[in-house]
């Protein structure tokens, strides 16, 4: 029972050791203070933009809906295709780390959505017209959330 006890509380150690760094490397990094720098989209993105992070996988980017406050993800599929889904809804609010910045939110919090991308929420800033920086939060614990990355989305030409 005591060695079960150490490895748990070891194990949350490790947790709270991975979610500090995490946070650490996140608020003093470039992409933090150009984040910082970009302001509200206006207008709201309409239609496709390309996306890029780090480890996209077959991300391509996002497409959104302005009328609607709407928008969906898109991916490359195996058929060389694309294929659209995990769909959120968007609206403009302080950003939940930055509380002083007005940002575009990308709400996950969807019923169609499975459980696991619920709790993620992301928000976007623009840095140049047609051109956004986004950070992804995960809202694991109600009131706290941590942003382990960032992405960029750009209007096609």
């Amino acid at each position: 029972m005591k060695f079960l006890l150490i490895l748990f509380l070891l194990i949350v150690i490790a947790i709270a050791l991975l979610i500090c760094m995490t946070y650490w490397t996140q608020e003093f990094n470039t992409n933090q203070k150009i984040f910082l720098s970009g302001v509200v989209p206006s207008p709201r993105p309409d239609g496709f933009y390309n996306g890029s992070a780090f480890l996209t996988g077959s991300w391509l980017g996002k497409k959104f809906d302005a009328n609607n406050g709407t928008g969906i993800n898109v991916f490359a599929d195996s058929s060389g295709g694309q294929v659209e889904k995990y769909p959120f809804k968007t609206y403009v609010a302080s950003g939940i780390r930055d509380t002083n910045l007005q940002v575009l939110k990308i709400d996950y919090n969807l019923p169609e959505n499975p459980f696991w991308l619920r709790v993620i929420l992301d928000e976007i800033v623009e840095t140049a017209p047609g051109q956004y920086i986004g950070k992804l939060h995960l809202r694991i614990i109600p009131g706290f959330s941590f942003s382990p990355l960032y992405f960029f989305l750009s209007k096609p030409l």
